[in-house]
């Protein structure tokens, strides 16, 4: 599939809260054509619009993009466009915690129909490890990948659905110059089995230059040159630009045209009418490949990094006909041929849930840290308040013990989705571009697979605190306690995935407690003298989910009909729990209604953050 545009311009508008600034023009009514077979780059100097291009034209961005986009000269439906293109980003953002045959299967699982045996879902995966050299490295979990695997892994993942069109930012990236070239010629190979791959790349070196097919260069956001390499330095010296024999053409058409001399762009964006005119060499082959050749028997000959060839049936891409297969998807779905996915909700649900369960499973270190700090946290906060929920003398104790545990819950669960979530969006965010999955089974797969060990940690912590503290050993009320505890951590967990879903870790890390500083304002407002608050704030109070748990464990401790406590300074005020209930304005409340509150903003805060990642994941 070729890849057209024309005018293309876009347009980079400054915050909201500066609507004075006036938005800056990164793309400037640039024109294109990237082939299929072929090996593009885009190229430029830094700030010249590589990035925003690409991004234009793979879809990931089109606020402020404006112009016409084509497939094989029609203009392209951007839903049926997603489909068939897949973006492979700069950073390399792999699923941890899982081996690299693994995170392959999972994909396998994803993006290949139900109908696909799991037996045939393993030969795809294994012809693809083979093709990219990754078939000795398949039991190595990800995080002790190299750099140059990680780039081939994400490669691959994109490469098990078999698009026609690959989008890639800065392929060699953060790779040394034997990986980058081994990273191009695997590209290259690929391309020349009939994809469109188009990447972006700063600046490489004369052999890396050689590997591309077709090259566009951008300055300031005007194309200044579009064509095959080897054409590049006799259309520098038609405008008067002549290239030494002895420099690399790539580093001497960036170094013109990096801003100080305007009369150089001018005249190549002139030459080029700003990229409606291409230089291709009539006499160029684009069978041939020096680094990625076929053999007679269709086979894809690679080499290794070791020097060893490997070969591969890796299926070409087959020819596809845009116009016929947007005419079935209009006539079989409708408008909404992109909400379908190659397998069904349910099973990409069970997919994802399965792959986090295994992912929290490895996590043995965040496992260890969990348990320990809730046993240790549980033994210190026991033994601080060890027998004293007897003490009918305690009552200012009393209601630091009641606070502490809802604090304890709060600040645990809330902080660890505030530290952890925001990498994990972003690896979302890669996913749900490339068509893996929809947002709905895998925040439903997201909440359930988190369910097991916050009730698991919870239980550890409300055990020692329970009775240690010297509460009745009755069943009931023991349930209730852990009960409200469970609902203030779900509930704090729903509001810590809420931030990690809009900011990053180090905002995030300021936003999260200043959220939970109103709640405990709230929490804490009126002990002292709970009769006088006004009816208003008192409606106030109840939106703190805090106070609702604090006020739950109060119910719980003290009231139920539990018996008058011990004394031993003679006279107790509040050694009839009555009395306490009643000092505190809670003699008509009962732990079911406190539940039930806590319920309310569980479900919200989960709510909020489905909406805060729809409104990122579309925006």
């Amino acid at each position: 599939m070729d890849i057209q545009f024309e005018d293309l311009t876009y347009e980079a508008k400054s915050p909201f809260w500066r609507t004075k600034v006036p938005p800056k023009t990164i793309l400037k009514s640039v024109n294109g054509r990237f082939a299929a077979g072929e090996l593009s780059c885009i190229m430029g100097p830094s700030g010249a619009g590589k990035s925003s291009l690409l991004n234009a034209l793979s879809g990931y961005n089109y606020k402020g993009v404006s112009g016409t986009l084509k497939i094989n000269s029609q203009i392209r439906d951007e839903k049926l466009f997603r489909k068939l293109s897949c973006y492979i980003m700069q950073e390399d953002k792999i699923q941890p915690m899982l081996t690299l045959n693994e995170v392959m299967m999972f994909a396998a699982e994803l993006k290949l129909s139900n109908s696909t045996l799991t037996k045939e879902k393993q030969i795809i995966v294994t012809e693809i490890q083979n093709v990219l050299g990754l078939s000795g490295s398949k039991h190595t979990r990800t995080e002790f990948l190299s750099g140059g695997q990680k780039k081939r892994l994400s490669i691959a993942l994109e490469l098990i659905n078999n698009p026609p069109i690959i989008f890639l930012d800065e392929p060699t990236s953060g790779l040394d110059n034997v990986s980058s070239t081994y990273c191009l010629q695997l590209l290259r190979g690929l391309a020349h089995q009939g994809r469109t791959i188009v990447c972006t790349i700063h600046q490489p070196s004369a052999t890396m230059f050689q590997l591309f097919d077709h090259v566009y260069v951008l300055s300031q956001g005007y194309c200044v040159y579009q064509g095959t390499t080897n054409q590049l330095v006799p259309f520098l010296s038609t405008v008067g630009l002549h290239c030494p024999l002895t420099y690399n053409p790539a580093d001497y058409i960036i170094e013109a045209t990096d801003g100080e001399d305007q009369n150089n762009i001018a005249k190549l964006t002139a030459a080029t009418m700003n990229g409606k005119l291409s230089l291709y060499n009539a006499l160029k082959d684009f069978t041939k490949c020096p680094v990625a050749e076929e053999t007679t028997n269709g086979e894809l000959l690679l080499p290794e990094l070791n020097g060893n060839l490997i070969t591969s049936k890796l299926l070409p891409v087959p020819s596809i006909n845009y116009t016929e297969v947007e005419n079935k998807a209009v006539e079989k779905y409708g408008n909404t041929w992109c909400v379908d996915f190659p397998t069904s909700g349910w099973s990409q649900f069970c997919t994802l849930w399965k792959r986090m369960i295994l992912q929290m499973y490895r996590n043995k270190i965040g496992l260890n840290i969990q348990f320990y700090h809730h046993l240790i946290c549980g033994l210190a906060v026991g033994i601080v308040f060890y027998n004293k929920a007897n003490d009918g003398s305690q009552f200012f104790n009393h209601m630091k013990f009641c606070m502490g545990n809802i604090l304890f819950h709060t600040f645990t669960q809330s902080m660890v989705q505030v530290l952890a979530f925001p990498a994990e969006v972003k690896l979302l965010k890669q996913e749900y571009f490339n068509r893996w999955y929809s947002l709905r089974p895998y925040y439903l797969a997201l909440q359930l697979s988190r369910v097991p060990s916050i009730i698991f940690f919870s239980s550890i912590y409300t055990t020692f605190v329970y009775f240690m503290s010297g509460l009745p050993h009755e069943p009931l009320r023991f349930l209730l306690f852990s009960i409200i505890c469970l609902l203030v951590c779900f509930a704090a967990e729903g509001m810590g995935l809420f931030v990690g879903s809009i900011f990053n870790v180090t905002n995030g890390s300021a936003v999260g407690p200043m959220m939970i500083a109103p709640f405990l304002g709230l929490a804490i407002y009126g002990f002292d003298f709970a009769h006088q608050v006004p009816w208003l704030m008192e409606i106030i109070m109840q939106t703190s989910f805090l106070r609702c748990g604090v006020m739950g464990l109060v119910i719980t401790v003290f009231g139920l009909n539990r018996k008058p406590l011990e004394c031993d300074t003679g006279y107790c005020h509040f050694r009839d729990p009555n009395i306490i209930i009643y000092y505190l304005n809670v003699d008509r409340k009962h732990p079911y209604f406190e539940i039930i509150k806590l319920v309310i903003p569980l479900l919200l805060f989960r709510f909020l953050t489905y909406y805060a990642l729809r409104k990122r994941l579309n925006g």
